[in-house]
């Protein structure tokens, strides 16, 4: 396991909508135009060091994947699935998960998180073993709990899962951030 580490997730949205009148004024005869304009914009920055507890992390997993057709691609966090220096992750916590349909398929839909063929172990970042998102096409997630995380036990809640109910393979990128003892 690596020694050093910093991680910082951040997302950011804006908009600006506008809207043209053009109302009569009674006995003027003459139209006055008018626009509203309606704005915003609003962002996310979350800083990790290295560390156990609040807004501290040990690791980040990532990388893309392909997820064949009826299939599942699922990564353990309590010993399985390896980090980038090829050492094996023993996850405690999970503190963020990123996942980027890569696809831009009408219809190539992933299910994230959920558990399709009943086994259940999933961190429980979902409230039941059966819940799931639909990611589709060009689509992401990304969910963040940097203070309290979510707890990874060996053999009950250490699987994140993305699973392709499609007739083609899928691609998708991953990023999960983890605490580990």
């Amino acid at each position: 396991m690596g020694t050093g580490y910093t991680a910082q997730v951040a997302v950011s949205i804006s908009s600006t909508m506008t809207k043209t009148t053009i109302p009569t004024v009674p006995g003027a005869g003459t139209a006055l135009e008018s626009t509203t304009t309606d704005s915003y914009s609003e962002s996310y920055s979350q800083a990790f060091a290295y560390g156990v507890g609040g807004g501290n992390a040990k690791g980040t997993f990532h990388g893309q994947w392909s997820c064949a057709a009826g299939a599942q691609v699922v990564f353990d966090m309590a010993g399985v699935t390896l980090d980038p220096f090829g050492d094996t992750i023993t996850a405690t916590e999970i503190k963020a998960v990123y996942i980027r349909n890569i696809s831009s398929t009408v219809g190539d839909m992933l299910e994230v998180l959920g558990d399709a063929a009943g086994v259940g172990q999933q961190v429980p970042i979902m409230l039941a073993a059966t819940d799931a998102v639909q990611l589709g096409p060009s689509g992401a997630i990304l969910i963040t709990s940097p203070v309290d995380g979510w707890a990874v036990g060996a053999g009950a809640t250490d699987r994140i899962e993305v699973d392709n109910n499609q007739a083609g393979a899928i691609e998708f990128e991953i990023a999960i951030i983890y605490e580990h003892a």
